[in-house]
Order: structure tokens, then sequence, then C-alpha cells
């Protein structure tokens, strides 16, 4: 009897250790598959992070481009010449940002410096200094239809919604406030109305300098090549106010009015399997100008295009340009910089042509050969030679 109690008693020693040890165990496994789910988790969260940067990353489509310079230059004047050699280089880096089906954003930033508004080039000088790389393009694109026109909306900093040559813009010039652009197809017939409101300097005393162009375009192809042309009005308001000095170094005496029209045209077709493209433009400052300046008042240039280049090994283009430019025709503080040192009262020839390397390098060649178009003599001889990166 008494061991058949001490048997029971041992028997259920061994199934409380049993159901004890049993416990142990699960416990443990439960925390081993929690420290494994928990793993899992953070995995999937990471993964998830990971796909989410992945997709804002496929927004942005990146551009940019390195142009290497060495420049040489020879300016004559009465009784002086003064001649430089100099290294230069431009380095420009943006991207497009894809927001909405209909919507983009898009920066870009460039050497040249806070106060340089029409070149992005750096001189290797000042004992080799850091260079300035500052916010050179920030907007955003609409997209939208509108009776059957296409639309653009644009504000911020951008490029200038207008055909355009560089009589009236440099091409490193971004413009300040919104701009729009319309454009319809008739078959082989295209229309385009492109629209812009800019502040050029703002006064507080003082009236604004605003810009305002209207231009409309005419594109029509034909059994003889693609005929194209334009029409443009450019307002630059407050600029004959005597008490206002506006940014950038003009000729333009501060009592004329710039009131700008312009007309443009060109014909382009391909001989010998390269585009040649002929242009010419006439710009007029129909504004009231100051006294005995009435007739500085036209800005002109005829020119022909040959090929393009860049796209791989061997490709090439070439140009030549004539151009005259008087001291009241144009707001010169915005016009081509290279041609003449970027001053009016010029005239003179723009030739060259570039070589493509390989897909995204070309060497580029430009001369310019210029002189004052009246008054004290002023002669510029320039050769600009370039080693250009494009992605």
């Amino acid at each position: 009897m008494k061991k058949e109690k001490k048997m029971k008693k041992y028997f259920l020693i061994f199934v409380l250790a049993g159901i004890s040890f049993m416990g142990d165990f699960s416990s443990l496994a439960m925390a081993e598959m929690s420290e494994q789910e928990m793993r899992l988790r953070a995995l999937e969260e990471k993964q998830q992070a990971n796909a989410q940067l992945l997709e804002i990353l496929k927004r942005f489509s990146w551009y940019g481009n390195l142009r290497t310079r060495f420049q040489t230059e020879s300016t004559e004047t009465p009784g002086v010449t003064d001649e430089r050699d100099r290294g230069r280089l431009r380095f420009r880096l943006g991207a497009n940002v894809h927001m909405l089906k209909d919507l983009d954003i898009g920066f870009r930033m460039t050497t040249g410096g806070l106060t340089s508004r029409d070149s992005g080039n750096v001189t290797l000088d000042d004992g080799f200094s850091h260079k300035a790389f500052d916010l050179d393009q920030a907007f955003f694109r609409y997209q939208l239809t509108i009776a059957k026109w296409d639309a653009v909306l644009l504000g911020g900093k951008f490029l200038p919604t207008f055909m355009k040559s560089e009589i009236i813009w440099d091409d490193d010039v971004n413009v300040e406030g919104i701009g729009q652009q319309f454009s319809r197809k008739f078959g082989d017939t295209t229309l385009d109305a492109n629209f812009g409101q800019f502040i050029y300097d703002e006064f507080d005393p003082g009236d604004d300098i605003i810009i305002l162009g209207y231009q409309g375009i005419l594109t029509q192809k034909t059994g003889l090549g693609k005929f194209r042309f334009a029409a443009a009005f450019y307002d630059v308001k407050n600029t004959e106010d005597v008490a206002t000095t506006f940014s950038g170094t003009s000729l333009l005496s501060n009592t004329s009015e710039v009131r700008m029209l312009d007309l443009m045209g060109e014909w382009s077709e391909k001989v010998l399997g390269k585009e040649l493209k002929l242009f010419g433009e006439y710009t007029r400052n129909i504004g009231d100008l100051a006294s005995g300046n009435e007739d500085l008042d036209t800005a002109w240039q005829v020119g022909a295009k040959y090929g393009k280049s860049g796209k791989k090994f061997g490709d090439y283009d070439l140009k030549v340009i004539y151009r005259l430019v008087q001291t009241e025709a144009v707001f010169d503080v915005i016009s081509d910089s290279d041609f003449h040192d970027g001053r009016s009262n010029a005239r003179g020839f723009e030739a060259g042509g570039s070589l493509g390397l390989s897909k995204g390098v070309k060497l580029a060649i430009t001369y310019f050969d210029t002189q004052e178009e009246r008054g004290t003599k002023r002669e510029n001889q320039k050769l600009q030679t370039d080693l250009i990166f494009s992605f």
C-alpha cells in the first residue's frame, strides 16, 4: 500500500515536471518566434522604405554638362591694344521631377556666381579658390489642353518661353516670373503663341523693371522644306525713369523707352543628309528714345547653320552669322554676352563649328570679329575653343 502511494507521488511529480518543462519549452519557442517575426517585420519595413525611395527617384530625370574653354581675345581702341588669354569652365546639373500626370517641377544648378545673369563661366584664377555653384533654374510646368490647343503654364525661374535669337536673349539668361505657351497643329501647319510676364528688378521705393513679352509663330512644312516665321513684341517697363538704375552694364540711355518689335524667319531642309538652316531677324525699338538717339533703334542679323554634332563620333555642324546692333535697339543687359563683349553699338561676324568625338562629347570652336557700329574705334577679336561633355 505504502509502495503504491509512493509510486503515485512519483508519478504526480513526473507529470508536473513534464508540464513545467513543456511550458518552458513553449515559452522559449514563442519568444524565438516573436524575435523572428520582428526581424521579418523590420526587413519588410526596410524593403517598403527602399521601394518608396526608388519610386521617388524614378520621378527624377537628371541631366547636365561640363564645358572647358580656352579663350583668347584682342581689343583695339585708339592707341591701345589689350590682349588676354584665359581658361574657363562651366558646369551645370539639373533635374526634372514628375509630380503628377500633367505637372512637373525642375531645377538646375550652375557655376557663374550670384551676380551673373548671362554666363555660367568661371575663370581659372584666384589661386585655386573654390568656384560658386548656385541656383540657376527653379520652376513648375503645368500642361493642359484648352479648346484643342496644347498649353503650358510655367512659373519661377526658367528659360524664356519664346523662339529666340541672341539679339534679344543670351543663351544663359533665365527669366523670373510666369510664362504661357499655346500650340496647335493643322496638318502641315503649326501655330504657336507664347507670352511672358517677368520681373527684372524690384525697387522700393520706385517703379519695378518688368518685361512683358508676346510672340506668335507660324511653322509650315512644304515640299521645298520647312518655313518658320515669328513676330514678337517685348515691352520693358520703366527703363526711362532717370532715377532708376537697373541691374547690369548697358549703353542704353536712362531716358529711353525699350519697346522692341522683333521679326524672325527661317528655312530648313535636308541637304546631303544633314539639315541646312538659313535665318534672318530684324528688331526695332519703337519706344520714345533719348534726344539725339532716334536713329539708333535697329538691330538685324542673317546667318546659316549646317549639320548637328554630339550624337556620335564624326558628326559635325558649321555656322556663320553677320549681326548689327545699334545702341538703343535692344535691352542689352540680357542679349548675347559673347558678341562684342555683350555691348550694343556693334557689328561683325560670328563663325564656328563643332565635331562629335563620342556620344555626348564634342569639340567646338567659335570666332568673333566685331567693331563699334559707329563712334570711337573699338575692334574685338575673340576665339573660343571648347570641350563639351553632356549627359
